[in-house]
């Protein structure tokens, strides 16, 4: 019995030391991933900037192409007008 217990607290004490030997390389894996995060964050911020100035954009092209749209009826309306006239024109002349 008193075996099991002495091979049960070298297991945890050589785990122990294992665990603190490690402490260097956790924190180097720690200093890049915070690194990465850096990064990944300023990546956000770069495109979040992007996605509004993309939105933007689009507002005003919808904005433009909604004008285009009203002229462009607009244009029409008044050709038929002018093609009324004409067509007035044409059958009160007589030879």
């Amino acid at each position: 019995m008193n075996k099991k217990i002495i091979t049960l607290a070298a297991a945890v004490v050589t785990l122990g030391l294992a665990g603190c030997a490690n402490n260097d390389a956790m924190e180097q894996d720690l200093s890049a991933l915070n690194a990465k995060v850096t990064s990944l964050s300023s990546q956000v911020e770069s495109l979040s900037g992007e996605v509004g100035q993309l939105k933007a954009s689009q507002e005003q092209s919808a904005a433009d192409a909604q004008a285009a749209k009203e002229m462009a009826a607009d244009a029409q309306a008044k050709a038929s007008q002018a093609n009324e006239r004409v067509d007035n024109v044409v059958s009160t002349y007589k030879k």
